[in-house]
């Protein structure tokens, strides 16, 4: 029986894709590093870049003679079996599957390895080549990332001068935020001027819909019972302070700050009060710097970027010094000790419509600030990681569309082997792989149409099982 030329694989890059990707990736981290030790004056040392290159080096060479270039040579084995109805062509090799592949095979013909064939020994298997790059890319890339993290050295007075600017950047956001709030209230309850407030509801639905920091706005009488609430119903009594629109913290205790912004309305009785909401008042604090805290006048707590309990008393007594200095007006920055540096802000100035007492501190670690000032160890930290990530990204792409379907191939010809009936197995792609996979299943057919065993000597020593007869080789 002899088959038609065997379809050549449909996928352009076959079982090199992966390999292909990992070694660009590796080289464009290693072309990017060297770039950014160019231009950026000093970082990183030469050794990474020239590491990394070694590793690319060392990749091709493992991934290409471990794995790359045995598929190919079997793949072409295999296709010109299934073309030729010949196992004989299929050699043992040093890869473990493959070699499983070829044993299976000569038992489903009835053939035994000769000598040379049996002599193959130290069977690699295809993962191995994929894990020792691994090994070699994390082996490389996690030094690499520490030495260009620890490496910098902080400067404590920088970082403290940078702490001081970001905390006061991060006090005039939050201060921003609560005079817009109370804006947004005045300019509504001080539309119209003289009669009654004729659509309370609509008015308070406005506003809520307007100013995505409120939770709630609420239009109150003039003995300050709620008349209408828009959003989530007032937690607390409502009290609307004397002398005009401001912004009060209605609560010392509790498990959050209520935060209002009142103003009187246009009829002269009744009044507007928006609640802010906290969680949209901690959104705001959350800038690109260290922990930020936010405390009141008895300096417990109120916001927190990294999470808190309303109210916990700020027990660090070196920020706790700083707030107390920078309540008075002034802003506060110094060493806190342990490695980190702090800054404590006021919120809004004495006397104004929107003081709360309110200090922001914020305190930094110093490596970490040197670091994240550093431009140039920020872009070399970038291209490492993302050399090593789509490298290793590769790889594993490689194990699951290589390794696994080599893997499953032996299984189906080895249960073949042992004489079960199977149906064909489907290759998951067009690459080498699956040229393998569609050679046995073309070679499964013969059993099917009882094609006799080939009674040529296998390469590498390996003979056609003989059925006959002593008697009839002898006469043979």
């Amino acid at each position: 029986m002899r088959f038609p030329p065997f379809p050549e694989p449909r996928s352009s890059s076959g079982v090199s894709g992966g390999p292909l990707v990992a070694l660009a990736a590796l080289l464009a981290g290693a072309a990017a590093l060297s770039a950014i030790a160019l231009l950026g004056g000093g970082w990183p040392d030469w050794w990474i870049p020239g590491g990394l290159a070694l590793v690319a080096l060392a990749a091709y060479a493992l991934l290409w003679g471990a794995l790359v270039r045995p598929v190919r040579r079997f793949a072409a084995a295999m296709a010109r079996m299934a073309a030729e109805d010949r196992v004989d062509v299929v050699p043992r090799a040093r890869t473990a599957e493959l070699d499983r592949i070829a044993v299976a095979l000569y038992r489903f013909r009835r053939v035994r390895p000769g000598r040379r064939g049996a002599r193959v020994h130290h069977r690699v298997p295809l993962a191995a080549a994929l894990c020792l790059v691994a090994v070699l890319v994390l082996g490389w890339a996690i030094p690499a990332a520490v030495a260009t993290v620890g490496g910098v050295e902080p400067r404590t007075d920088a970082v403290i001068r940078e702490a001081a600017v970001s905390a006061a950047a991060e006090a005039e956001d939050l201060h921003g935020a609560l005079r817009a709030g109370l804006e947004r209230v005045q300019q509504a309850a001080g539309l119209p001027t003289g009669g009654a407030v004729t659509d309370p509801a609509a008015t308070a639905t406005q506003v809520l819909e307007a100013e995505p920091l409120f939770r709630s706005v609420t239009v109150v009488d003039a003995s300050g019972r709620p008349v209408v609430t828009a959003g989530t119903p007032a937690t607390a009594e409502i009290e609307v302070p004397p002398g005009g629109p401001r912004v009060v913290q209605a609560n010392n205790a509790g498990s959050e700050p209520l935060v209002r912004a009142s103003a009187p309305m246009w009829d002269g009785s009744s009044a507007l009060v928006a609640e802010f909401d906290p969680r949209a008042l901690n959104a705001v604090i959350r800038g690109p710097g260290g922990h930020t805290q936010v405390v009141d006048g008895q300096q417990a707590t109120v916001l927190d970027s990294g999470g808190y309990t309303a109210f916990a008393p700020l027990d660090d007594p070196a920020l706790g010094a700083l707030a107390a200095a920078a309540s008075g007006g002034a802003p506060a920055a110094d060493a806190a000790g342990d490695g980190r540096v702090a800054a404590a802000q006021r919120v809004a100035a004495t006397g104004t419509p929107t003081d709360l007492g309110w200090v922001l501190v914020e305190d930094q670690d110093v490596a970490v600030a040197a670091f994240a000032s550093d431009g140039n160890r920020r872009a070399a930290l970038v291209a490492i990681v993302a050399a090593a990530s789509i490298a290793c990204a590769a790889l594993g792409w490689t194990a699951v569309t290589v390794v696994a379907p080599a893997r499953r191939l032996v299984r189906h010809v080895e249960r073949l082997a042992a004489g079960e009936t199977l149906a064909p197995l489907a290759p998951q792609r067009l690459d080498e792989i699956g040229t393998s996979v569609e050679a046995t299943n073309r070679l499964a057919a013969t059993r099917t149409v009882g094609a006799p065993p080939s009674n040529r000597v296998i390469r590498g020593g390996a003979r056609p099982l003989d059925t006959r007869g002593p008697r009839a080789v002898a006469r043979a």
